[in-house]
């Protein structure tokens, strides 16, 4: 009889161990960067006190912040109960400082122009509002860049505009020529595009799912209209040099929810 119970002990923990062995994951654990995991038979998922959503197929993403730091706990809950838990401990990083001369009005909006920059904020919100709905990993074919140019501005640096300092750069700039196509990184729904805002221009907001966005600002054209539903690697619009811009290029950021993440973090993803 103990050897029965020995045997059936033996099989219950092999079984626990292998059904932790199944989560995997992608991402380097810095700020600005994300993380794509996946496991089988999952019943929870939380980073944090943050509960995270996850697809059919167990796969769940999340991000850290620019500015993140300290420890991060992603805690996965087995629909046997089982617990599995990895700690992530952020290192700091570093950010290039970019002291830029442009014209004034590209620093301090006019004051006729309050009006409308408070209008078109309240759109950018209520399209945002509804992120974080869609619990499909529409980013599960993987990313590709969205623009072929040389990188003329980075993520996260700190930018000091004709000696005074301004928010974070908060995604990337592509410099190519005005009637570049413009491509989806993944797949997704664009929940707005927008026309001739007074910081964006032409450009285009897409809900990956799970909280993962991308945001495509400056076109010259689109090719999207909002609700539509769109493809990795689908031309979305051309590069121009509309809203706040000084040449044609593409600003491309990356948001999961409101933290802050690296574009360039999600080429590096090989899912």
């Amino acid at each position: 009889m103990k050897t029965k119970l020995f045997i059936l002990a033996a099989f219950i923990l092999s079984a626990f161990s292998a059904e932790a062995q199944n989560l995997k994951v992608l991402g380097k654990a810095e700020p600005g960067e994300i993380i794509i995991g996946k496991a089988e038979n999952i019943s929870e998922v939380y980073l944090n006190e943050t509960k995270l959503q996850f697809d059919k197929n167990g796969i769940f993403v999340f991000g850290f912040d620019r500015d993140a730091a300290g420890t991060q706990n992603l805690k996965v809950i087995y629909t046997g109960g089982k617990e599995e838990t990895k700690i992530f401990k952020l290192p700091k990083r570093k950010y290039v400082i970019q002291r830029l001369k442009i014209a004034e009005k590209y620093v301090t909006p006019p004051a006729d122009e309050i009006e409308r920059i408070e209008i078109e904020s309240s759109k950018m919100k209520e399209a945002r509002s509804i992120v974080g709905k869609v619990d499909s990993a529409f980013f599960r074919r993987g990313f590709v860049k969205p623009a072929e140019g040389r990188i003329s501005g980075i993520f996260g640096s700190q930018r000091i505009l004709n000696g005074v300092p301004k928010n974070a750069h908060n995604g990337i700039d592509i410099a190519a020529p005005e009637g570049s196509p413009v491509y989806s990184t993944t797949d997704g729904i664009v929940i707005i595009a927008g026309e001739d805002f007074y910081y964006n221009g032409n450009f285009v907001l897409i809900d990956h799912g799970q909280g993962l966005t991308s945001v495509y600002l400056h076109m010259s054209k689109l090719s999207v209209k909002t609700g539509e539903k769109v493809t990795k690697g689908q031309k979305i619009g051309e590069v121009g040099s509309t809203g706040r811009s000084t040449a044609a290029h593409l600003h491309w950021g990356v948001q999961w929810y409101g933290n802050r993440i690296d574009p360039m973090s999600l080429l590096n993803m090989k899912l």
